[in-house]
């Protein structure tokens, strides 16, 4: 019998729990499709809670981006959120950012997009 892969869930705020199984091939699936070379992450990115959510958010966005942000896990603190990143991938998110940033028409959003690209801005700054 083939077992499937499953992810098993539970909200910590109102104790509802669950197990999503089914989405292997979805659009939801970003594991690797083949086998890629990847350099280890070499930035570690503290950035504060508010921005991971934007970058979750995000709609031009690649693959490879998409697992750089979902891979991202809440500090202690839970006021932040903590990723390790390569500095191509870093800067190509940047981009990305950028990109959504400049085309969006609700006023919060791209508020929030531009503290995004700002914190990962800083981000690259510093690596240089």
């Amino acid at each position: 019998m083939h077992n499937r892969p499953s992810i098993e869930w539970r909200c910590t705020a109102c104790g509802d729990e669950g197990i999503i199984s089914g989405w292997e091939g979805s659009v939801f699936d970003l594991r690797r499709r083949r086998p890629e070379l990847v350099s280890m992450p070499s930035i570690r990115v503290v950035i504060p809670a508010e921005v991971a959510a934007t970058l979750r958010n995000l709609v031009l966005v690649d693959t490879a981006g998409e697992r750089l942000v979902f891979r991202a896990r809440l500090a202690d603190d839970a006021d932040s959120a903590v990723f390790a990143a390569g500095d191509d991938d870093l800067e190509e998110l940047l981009g990305y950012v950028a990109a959504e940033a400049n085309h969006e028409k609700d006023r919060r959003r791209q508020k929030r997009l531009d503290q995004a690209f700002q914190a990962l801005n800083d981000v690259v700054e510093q690596g240089r």
